[in-house]
């Protein structure tokens, strides 16, 4: 087992974190119908120094994104979305996406934001999410985790009370509400 930056791994391993990013985050990509099209986008704008993968025997059974309070670890850079998408419609999806995706989610240097944990799904339940978490964790200079799931996804919840977040905001009036997914929380750990 190991857990690697992105950016080192081999092609076929990038495939595989992008599949695993889009078997949990994918419904809420719907700026394109085009799946090959949006697993292209996101092999290429995937922070390489921000995207961690957890590798055992060569397969991507884990993948994990942090935040800075200077970096997020997707962005949607305008000319790679304009090469893919098209000129209007790739400057539209950069806009837009980013407007989400460049939002500030830490304020201290201290600080980390998890934003993406995903883990393969034969692979639930046996520790990767937790030994990514431990990763981040154990990171020289930061000593604050936090993390936001959906007031509906009880199992998320416990998974993260379990590795030792506590609840410490809810967004009860957010318009995610209206996805059906519950309300945001923010979650915290300070270690």
């Amino acid at each position: 087992m190991q857990i690697v930056k992105f950016g080192t791994i081999t092609e076929e391993q990038k495939a595989q974190a992008v599949d695993l990013f889009m078997a949990g985050f994918g419904k809420f990509m719907t700026f394109s119908k085009d799946e090959n099209l949006k697993k292209t986008l996101f092999k290429r704008i995937f922070d390489p120094s921000l995207f961690f993968c957890y590798i055992e025997e060569n397969k991507v059974l884990g993948l994990m994104g942090l935040a800075t309070n200077s970096k997020r670890p997707i962005c949607f850079e305008e000319k790679i979305c304009r090469e893919l998408f098209g000129s209007l419609k790739g400057s539209i999806i950069s806009h837009q996406m980013n407007a989400i995706f460049q939002k500030p989610v830490v304020k201290n240097e201290n600080e980390l934001y998890l934003d993406v944990l995903v883990t393969e799904p034969l692979a639930r339940r046996s520790g990767v999410g937790s030994k990514l978490i431990q990763f981040a964790s154990n990171l020289s200079g930061y000593n604050v985790l936090y993390t936001e799931v959906f007031s509906k996804n009880m199992v998320a919840i416990n998974f993260y009370e379990k590795n030792g977040f506590t609840a410490e905001k809810e967004e009860k009036f957010s318009l995610l509400r209206l996805q059906g997914e519950g309300y945001p929380i923010k979650m915290k750990k300070t270690y």
